[in-house]
């Protein structure tokens, strides 16, 4: 039973991603509910394969929600960093810059141990390492689809 609804949420996701591809001009809301879905298919694939408990998973994925926003705050800042046009920089500024990212990546290395920590409080250690499988795999196949649909 499980399975059957985490394969129609994939194939629902993955209908949605071909239909975002194909528009090429999407409202902020379609991108959301297109992202809300890409996320509910997310959370069904990976908790088919790690085999959460009922309180395991009300544990875990508020957890891994405030993590995965802690995350992108830190890639946000990096990323403005590596956008800056580098002809208008001096080198002391390239060099403070690339300071400023090792600073950032070491930082969302803290997070994510600091989180692996949390994460065992709920989960045993094989479960989060085969979240970890997981979170790559869903993350392939959902890449595959995208260039299949973008084909």
């Amino acid at each position: 039973m499980k399975v059957t609804r985490v394969v129609f949420l994939v194939l629902l996701l993955m209908g949605s991603v071909s239909f975002a591809q194909a528009q090429k001009k999407e409202t902020p809301e379609e991108r959301r509910e297109r992202i809300e879905k890409i996320e509910t298919a997310k959370i069904a694939f990976i908790s088919d394969k790690v085999k959460f408990t009922t309180e395991q998973a009300q544990r875990f994925w508020p957890l891994y929600k405030e993590h995965e926003s802690r995350r992108n705050e830190l890639r946000q800042k990096s990323r403005s960093v590596k956008e800056e046009n580098l002809n208008n920089l001096s080198d002391e500024q390239i060099q403070a810059g690339l300071e400023t990212r090792l600073n950032l990546r070491q930082r969302e290395l803290d997070l994510d141990r600091d989180y692996m920590e949390r994460y065992l409080r709920i989960i045993s250690p094989r479960q989060l390492a085969t979240f970890y499988r997981a979170d790559r795999e869903f993350t392939k196949l959902l890449l595959e689809r995208l260039q299949t649909a973008s084909k």
